[in-house]
């Protein structure tokens, strides 16, 4: 989707597909890298998903957000919140299309991305599916209306 090179494919999808919610899906860096400082990246492998409160491509959907993180918590389903200064992901450029599209990016803590060695901690992607699953078995039209405009 050419995510790494100016969300181009996130911004033509969206406009094709017409989202009422977008997630944005990713890896995000594990604050427990060796060679990175805990003001750098707040999260750690083996902490559960990132729920990232904003990057440099937008701010999360609070409504989304906490009803992503209240299902987590009610299925205990760990999660970390993280916010990125820099980087962004697909929900950056979707977030912006049509009227506005609530959107959330859940990433995985994982050490070296963008390299040949990248590591992430299993229970982390794990969980990380098993969140996005529920969420959407929830998402039905009532739900999506009340996220959007309560």
């Amino acid at each position: 989707m050419q995510e790494e090179v100016g969300l181009r494919g996130a911004k033509t999808s969206a406009q094709m597909i017409q989202p009422d919610i977008a997630f944005g899906v990713d890896v995000g860096i594990a604050g427990d890298t060796p060679g990175i400082t805990e003001k750098e990246a707040l999260s750690k492998m083996g902490d559960g998903p990132q729920i990232i409160i904003y990057d440099a491509s937008m701010v999360s959907h609070k409504g989304l957000r906490d009803f992503v993180t209240d299902l987590a918590d009610e299925l205990s389903i760990p999660y970390q919140f993280d916010a990125v200064a820099g980087g962004g992901t697909d929900s950056g450029a979707i977030h912006l299309t049509h009227r506005g599209v609530p959107a959330l990016s859940i990433t995985i803590a994982t050490r070296y991305i963008h390299s040949h060695a990248a590591m992430l901690h299993r229970d982390d992607y794990e969980n990380a599916v098993k969140l996005i699953v529920e969420v959407i078995k929830r998402l039905d039209k009532e739900t999506v209306e009340k996220i959007t405009f309560e």
